[in-house]
Protein backbone atom coordinates (compact mmCIF):
# COMPACT_ATOMS: atom_id res chain seq x y z
CA UNK A 1 0.00 0.00 0.00
CA UNK A 2 2.83 2.39 0.89
CA UNK A 3 4.40 1.59 -2.45
CA UNK A 4 1.22 2.62 -4.27
CA UNK A 5 0.98 6.00 -2.46
CA UNK A 6 4.65 6.65 -3.01
CA UNK A 7 4.10 6.24 -6.73
CA UNK A 8 1.18 8.73 -6.65
CA UNK A 9 3.16 11.37 -4.74
CA UNK A 10 3.50 14.41 -7.08
CA UNK A 11 6.91 15.74 -7.87
CA UNK A 12 8.07 19.08 -6.46
CA UNK A 13 7.96 20.56 -9.96
CA UNK A 14 4.30 19.56 -10.40
CA UNK A 15 3.43 21.04 -7.01
CA UNK A 16 5.02 24.36 -8.01
CA UNK A 17 3.12 24.41 -11.33
CA UNK A 18 -0.23 23.64 -9.66
CA UNK A 19 0.34 26.29 -6.99
CA UNK A 20 1.12 28.90 -9.64
CA UNK A 21 -2.00 27.96 -11.62
CA UNK A 22 -4.22 28.26 -8.54
CA UNK A 23 -2.69 31.64 -7.69
CA UNK A 24 -3.39 32.96 -11.20
CA UNK A 25 -6.96 31.64 -11.03
CA UNK A 26 -7.60 33.31 -7.67
CA UNK A 27 -6.12 36.59 -8.88
CA UNK A 28 -8.29 36.48 -12.02
CA UNK A 29 -11.38 35.90 -9.90
CA UNK A 30 -10.50 38.84 -7.67
CA UNK A 31 -9.89 41.04 -10.70
CA UNK A 32 -13.26 40.02 -12.13
CA UNK A 33 -14.95 41.05 -8.89
CA UNK A 34 -13.26 44.46 -8.92
CA UNK A 35 -14.00 45.00 -12.64
CA UNK A 36 -17.64 44.12 -12.00
CA UNK A 37 -17.80 46.57 -9.11
CA UNK A 38 -16.17 49.32 -11.20
CA UNK A 39 -18.71 48.80 -13.97
CA UNK A 40 -21.58 48.90 -11.48
CA UNK A 41 -20.33 52.11 -9.86
CA UNK A 42 -19.77 53.66 -13.28
CA UNK A 43 -23.31 52.78 -14.31
CA UNK A 44 -24.74 54.22 -11.09
CA UNK A 45 -22.79 57.43 -11.67
CA UNK A 46 -24.27 57.92 -15.15
CA UNK A 47 -27.05 60.52 -15.36
CA UNK A 48 -30.57 59.19 -15.66
CA UNK A 49 -31.96 59.72 -19.18
CA UNK A 50 -35.25 60.80 -17.60
CA UNK A 51 -33.84 63.28 -15.09
CA UNK A 52 -34.24 63.14 -11.33
CA UNK A 53 -36.90 62.92 -8.67
CA UNK A 54 -38.57 66.26 -8.06
CA UNK A 55 -41.26 67.88 -5.94
CA UNK A 56 -44.06 70.07 -7.24
CA UNK A 57 -44.29 73.47 -5.57
CA UNK A 58 -47.36 74.74 -7.42
CA UNK A 59 -49.40 74.25 -10.57
CA UNK A 60 -51.11 77.27 -12.13
CA UNK A 61 -53.88 76.87 -14.70
CA UNK A 62 -54.37 80.17 -16.47
CA UNK A 63 -56.73 81.63 -19.06
CA UNK A 64 -55.10 83.99 -21.55
CA UNK A 65 -57.13 85.47 -24.41
CA UNK A 66 -59.13 82.32 -24.92
CA UNK A 67 -56.14 80.03 -24.49
CA UNK A 68 -55.33 77.68 -21.63
CA UNK A 69 -51.85 77.86 -20.16
CA UNK A 70 -50.51 75.48 -17.51
CA UNK A 71 -47.48 76.50 -15.50
CA UNK A 72 -45.69 74.21 -13.03
CA UNK A 73 -42.93 75.12 -10.58
CA UNK A 74 -40.88 72.17 -9.30
CA UNK A 75 -37.71 71.73 -7.28
CA UNK A 76 -34.76 69.35 -7.28
CA UNK A 77 -31.92 68.95 -4.80
CA UNK A 78 -28.45 70.03 -5.99
CA UNK A 79 -28.99 68.76 -9.53
CA UNK A 80 -26.65 69.48 -12.42
CA UNK A 81 -27.78 71.55 -15.39
CA UNK A 82 -28.25 68.54 -17.73
CA UNK A 83 -30.20 66.69 -15.02
CA UNK A 84 -32.43 69.72 -14.44
CA UNK A 85 -33.31 70.09 -18.12
CA UNK A 86 -33.99 66.35 -18.46
CA UNK A 87 -36.28 66.59 -15.45
CA UNK A 88 -38.11 69.59 -16.92
CA UNK A 89 -38.58 67.85 -20.28
CA UNK A 90 -39.89 64.69 -18.63
CA UNK A 91 -42.35 66.65 -16.51
CA UNK A 92 -43.62 68.81 -19.37
CA UNK A 93 -44.23 65.65 -21.41
CA UNK A 94 -46.13 64.00 -18.56
CA UNK A 95 -48.07 67.20 -17.90
CA UNK A 96 -49.17 67.46 -21.53
CA UNK A 97 -50.63 63.94 -21.31
CA UNK A 98 -52.51 64.80 -18.12
CA UNK A 99 -53.76 68.32 -18.92
CA UNK A 100 -55.00 69.75 -22.20
CA UNK A 101 -53.59 73.21 -22.86
CA UNK A 102 -52.23 75.52 -25.53
CA UNK A 103 -49.02 76.21 -23.62
CA UNK A 104 -47.14 74.30 -20.92
CA UNK A 105 -44.34 75.75 -18.83
CA UNK A 106 -42.15 73.86 -16.35
CA UNK A 107 -39.65 75.77 -14.22
CA UNK A 108 -37.05 73.89 -12.14
CA UNK A 109 -35.79 75.49 -8.93
CA UNK A 110 -33.28 74.29 -6.36
CA UNK A 111 -34.51 72.86 -3.06
CA UNK A 112 -32.72 75.66 -1.19
CA UNK A 113 -34.07 78.41 -3.42
CA UNK A 114 -37.08 80.72 -3.02
CA UNK A 115 -40.54 79.23 -3.51
CA UNK A 116 -42.69 82.36 -3.53
CA UNK A 117 -44.35 82.85 -6.89
CA UNK A 118 -43.02 86.38 -7.34
CA UNK A 119 -39.45 85.19 -6.65
CA UNK A 120 -39.45 82.58 -9.42
CA UNK A 121 -37.36 84.54 -11.89
CA UNK A 122 -33.79 85.32 -12.91
CA UNK A 123 -31.10 83.47 -10.98
CA UNK A 124 -33.69 81.38 -9.12
CA UNK A 125 -34.44 79.44 -12.31
CA UNK A 126 -32.23 76.40 -12.87
CA UNK A 127 -34.02 75.16 -15.98
CA UNK A 128 -37.14 76.02 -17.96
CA UNK A 129 -39.15 74.38 -20.71
CA UNK A 130 -41.99 75.87 -22.74
CA UNK A 131 -44.06 73.50 -24.88
CA UNK A 132 -46.78 74.55 -27.31
CA UNK A 133 -48.42 71.68 -29.26
CA UNK A 134 -49.55 74.27 -31.82
CA UNK A 135 -46.80 76.92 -31.67
CA UNK A 136 -48.35 79.13 -34.35
CA UNK A 137 -51.32 79.76 -32.06
CA UNK A 138 -49.12 81.02 -29.20
CA UNK A 139 -47.49 84.45 -29.61
CA UNK A 140 -43.71 84.27 -29.37
CA UNK A 141 -43.48 80.50 -29.94
CA UNK A 142 -41.92 79.73 -33.32
CA UNK A 143 -41.21 76.07 -32.45
CA UNK A 144 -42.99 73.53 -30.23
CA UNK A 145 -40.25 73.61 -27.57
CA UNK A 146 -38.15 76.27 -25.94
CA UNK A 147 -35.76 74.69 -23.44
CA UNK A 148 -32.86 76.20 -21.50
CA UNK A 149 -30.89 75.67 -18.30
CA UNK A 150 -28.25 77.39 -16.20
CA UNK A 151 -24.94 75.52 -16.31
CA UNK A 152 -23.88 76.74 -12.86
CA UNK A 153 -24.37 74.90 -9.58
CA UNK A 154 -26.84 76.27 -7.06
CA UNK A 155 -25.26 78.21 -4.21
CA UNK A 156 -26.27 77.95 -0.55
CA UNK A 157 -29.32 80.13 -1.25
CA UNK A 158 -30.42 78.00 -4.19
CA UNK A 159 -29.48 80.62 -6.78
CA UNK A 160 -27.75 79.93 -10.10
CA UNK A 161 -25.03 82.23 -11.43
CA UNK A 162 -23.73 80.29 -14.40
CA UNK A 163 -24.35 80.76 -18.10
CA UNK A 164 -27.63 80.12 -19.87
CA UNK A 165 -27.59 77.16 -22.26
CA UNK A 166 -30.40 76.88 -24.80
CA UNK A 167 -31.17 73.56 -26.49
CA UNK A 168 -31.95 73.17 -30.16
CA UNK A 169 -35.15 71.41 -31.18
CA UNK A 170 -33.33 68.27 -32.37
CA UNK A 171 -31.51 68.08 -29.01
CA UNK A 172 -34.84 68.28 -27.17
CA UNK A 173 -36.30 65.50 -29.28
CA UNK A 174 -33.22 63.30 -28.78
CA UNK A 175 -33.37 63.70 -25.00
CA UNK A 176 -37.09 62.96 -24.83
CA UNK A 177 -36.87 59.91 -27.09
CA UNK A 178 -34.22 58.39 -24.79
CA UNK A 179 -36.39 58.65 -21.66
CA UNK A 180 -37.60 55.48 -19.95
CA UNK A 181 -39.63 57.26 -17.26
CA UNK A 182 -42.53 59.63 -17.93
CA UNK A 183 -43.72 60.48 -14.43
CA UNK A 184 -44.63 63.80 -12.87
CA UNK A 185 -42.99 65.15 -9.75
CA UNK A 186 -44.14 64.19 -6.27
CA UNK A 187 -47.06 66.46 -5.43
CA UNK A 188 -47.52 66.25 -1.67
CA UNK A 189 -49.00 69.65 -0.86
CA UNK A 190 -49.14 71.81 -4.00
CA UNK A 191 -52.58 73.12 -4.88
CA UNK A 192 -53.60 73.98 -8.43
CA UNK A 193 -55.14 77.37 -9.12
CA UNK A 194 -57.89 76.80 -11.67
CA UNK A 195 -59.48 79.39 -13.93
CA UNK A 196 -57.29 82.31 -12.89
CA UNK A 197 -56.61 85.15 -15.26
CA UNK A 198 -53.07 85.13 -16.57
CA UNK A 199 -50.97 87.85 -15.00
CA UNK A 200 -48.67 90.25 -16.83
CA UNK A 201 -45.55 88.30 -15.85
CA UNK A 202 -47.02 85.10 -17.29
CA UNK A 203 -47.79 86.81 -20.59
CA UNK A 204 -44.25 88.12 -20.79
CA UNK A 205 -42.92 84.61 -20.18
CA UNK A 206 -43.61 83.54 -23.75
CA UNK A 207 -42.47 86.78 -25.28
CA UNK A 208 -39.21 87.01 -23.33
CA UNK A 209 -38.79 83.25 -22.59
CA UNK A 210 -37.66 83.89 -18.99
CA UNK A 211 -34.46 81.93 -19.65
CA UNK A 212 -32.18 81.19 -16.67
CA UNK A 213 -30.12 84.26 -16.01
CA UNK A 214 -26.44 84.22 -16.89
CA UNK A 215 -23.90 86.25 -14.94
Amino acid sequence: MKAIFSRLRPSKRLVVILSAALSVSAASGGAAVYVGRDRLMSRLAEPSPSGLECTTIRTLKLDHRGQRWVRMHVKTDRASGPDRIRTALRVVGALSHKEQADLYQVVVLDAAGPEERAAVRGAAIGAEVLFAPGPRRVPGMEEPFRASYNDGAANASGMFHGKAVRLELDEVRALMSAMDDHSLCVDSSAAATEGAEVDEAAAQTVESAEAPAGH
